[in-house]
């Protein structure tokens, strides 16, 4: 969670292809959607980055950035977009809940594809689907 005067712990994932190795072209761009979204605060920003399918579940640092956020050591992560974080709609559901869990939103620099705003638009269909049911994915 991220508290107004302290300095806040944000991670940067970049996931790439092989075609484009450099994730210093984005930090200008995550900088600024963290203003946008928090105003100018003091950040601690981890860099969390590979050159790796979307779809592999065996991502070191996915993996390692998870584990990261379930030891309560990340307060927001930033990323460009939805498919950055996983291209499989699972795993993606999967990162969001560590991240609702410990209290971290995930704000993408992509606006379009934010993925706090997917994830809870996912919880609202889950929540009107199963209505009275004790099953759903949160």
């Amino acid at each position: 969670m991220v508290i107004a005067g302290t300095k806040n712990r944000a991670a940067f994932y970049c996931r790439v292809n092989h075609r484009d190795r450099d994730y210093t072209q984005y930090l200008d761009a995550v900088m600024r959607r963290l203003d946008e979204e928090y105003g100018e605060q003091e950040w601690d920003l981890q860099i969390f980055f590979e050159e790796a399918s979307g779809a592999d579940p065996d991502r070191k640092e996915f993996n390692r950035l998870k584990m990261e956020i379930a030891a309560r050591k990340i307060d927001v992560v930033v990323t460009m977009k939805v498919a950055t974080i996983a291209r499989d709609w699972g795993q993606f559901i999967e990162f969001m809940l560590v991240c609702s869990k410990n209290n971290v939103k995930v704000v993408c620099t992509d606006r379009i594809e934010d993925a706090q705003s997917i994830f809870e638009r996912i919880q609202q269909f889950a929540e009107d689907y199963f209505e009275g049911s004790d099953h759903t994915c949160r």
